[in-house]
């Protein structure tokens, strides 16, 4: 019952109908784009500031939202036609690709007008465009999660706007489970449990293993978050200080690298996206878990929906409330010196409004870094989503990738404790670069 004393209840209730209904639409019917000279009645309104000048404008996207799927070729249409002076021109790269094809194209004083990649990182480098007036007359704060918002804010000033956002979740193979009579892992599961299972589920004979591994800073980080470990302190105000070789940071990865060389898991490849090995192993059932992304759990829906799939939370650790999951989000944002910077920032509130929002989280399986993510029943009822959803407020960002010459280090020190070195050596390794780095940058004008 609602009662006429909570207004706000009725409010929030009210919305939570109406997102319910349109995500009803949205999957009973195919997504349209506006007929020539209307604009779709749930988009933003065209925005009269706008120049009618004719105009190309140069988007960046990450080539995983693109590839298998029109969605934003469709919003492109859609906006074209909302400013039919405007021609989008999307391309697509490999996401580890962007910010270096972005430093070369501010190099030559060319870079595009949008970008899609980390905007605290390319802000931090000097990359990216602030935007707080743009984003004062929006005045749309309040409708992104204040984590996400704080991935696109530097030293206090925003430089993009969020798109999606997401977390690392424990995904195993409940058939394995079953055929080892092993209780499946719920949200108590520990890391004692967690290590034993993995041996019991990996067989002598190398045709099945326990764990699935990769040497990818952001998926190592989240082993070290749970752990309460973290490779950055401070901030842009204070200061940032590196912590790679911090006594919670050297235990994690002593852990992890140590079930891989136990042969609980095959050893990571290391080559350019090794993250994708474990559910590619997964998918074949040669490997019974994995930490893996809901982009991973939409994945496996939609090319094995038969696959006996389920997901909990990240294992917990000794280190209680200091544990975490990695936090990830990817944001649009403008380089540097892009010529149309408010029509820039039009297409990324077209791109994050709930028209196209909701199909990239239905088609896509990238969820939007909005605010009625983890209470819409849709997403939040969904018992495969529950475990992102839940671990979306205490999840720890990783920022390493702010300063790229301490990530590498820090990476490096991975591939090498995986394949022999010992972790605090390489760690210790890894911090004296770091130190270094900071040193000569307090030292720059």
């Amino acid at each position: 019952m609602i009662h006429p004393g909570c207004p706000h209840l009725l409010r929030h209730r009210l919305g939570a109908l109406l997102l319910a209904i349109a995500l009803l639409v949205a999957g009973c019917a195919q997504d349209r784009s506006a007929s020539d000279g209307e604009v779709p009645g749930d988009a933003p309104p065209p925005n009269p500031a706008i120049s009618s000048e004719p105009i190309t404008l140069d988007v960046w996207l990450d080539l995983d939202f693109v590839a298998g799927d029109p969605l934003f070729r469709e919003m492109a249409t859609d906006f074209e036609r909302a400013y039919p002076n405007v021609d989008v021109n999307i391309q697509a790269f490999v996401r580890e690709t962007i910010p270096g094809k972005v430093q070369a194209a501010l190099q030559v004083g060319n870079p595009p007008d949008l970008v899609q990649g980390h905007a605290f990182a390319m802000a931090a480098q000097g990359v990216a465009e602030p935007l707080d007036d743009l984003w004062a007359e929006w005045d749309a704060e309040a409708e992104f999660m204040s984590q996400a918002m704080d991935e696109v804010t530097w030293d206090g000033v925003k430089y993009g706007v969020p798109l999606d956002i997401y977390t690392l979740v424990l995904i195993y193979n409940k058939a394995h489970f079953e055929e080892a009579n092993l209780p499946y892992p719920d949200a108590g599961y520990t890391w004692q449990q967690f290590a034993q299972d993995a041996v019991t589920l990996t067989r002598g004979d190398g045709s099945r293993y326990g764990l699935g591994f990769t040497v990818e800073p952001w998926y190592v980080f989240a082993w070290l978050a749970e752990a309460g470990g973290d490779l950055l302190v401070g901030d842009a105000f204070i200061g940032y200080n590196f912590t790679l070789d911090d006594p919670n940071n050297i235990e994690a990865l002593r852990f992890l690298t140590s079930m891989a060389r136990n042969g609980y898991g095959p050893l990571p490849t290391s080559r350019p996206r090794d993250y994708e090995d474990p559910r590619k192993l997964f998918l074949k059932g040669q490997i019974s878990m994995f930490f893996g992304t809901p982009w991973d759990i939409h994945y496996i829906q939609s090319q094995a929906p038969d696959f006996p799939l389920a997901v909990t939370e990240l294992p917990e650790t000794p280190a209680g409330a200091g544990a975490a999951s990695a936090l990830g989000s990817t944001a649009l944002f403008i380089p540097r010196g892009a010529r149309h910077r408010q029509t820039a920032f039009e297409f990324m509130k077209w791109a994050t409004s709930d028209r196209y929002a909701l199909p990239m989280a239905r088609r896509l399986g990238h969820y939007p870094a909005r605010a009625w993510l983890q209470s819409t029943p849709h997403f939040a009822g969904n018992p495969l989503l529950k475990p992102f959803l839940f671990q979306l407020d205490a999840a720890r960002p990783y920022r390493l990738d702010a300063f790229p010459e301490v990530e590498r280090a820090f990476a490096d020190a991975v591939k090498a404790a995986f394949y022999g070195a010992d972790p605090a050596d390489a760690l210790h390794a890894a911090q004296e670069q770091a130190d270094q780095f900071k040193a000569r940058s307090e030292d720059r004008p």
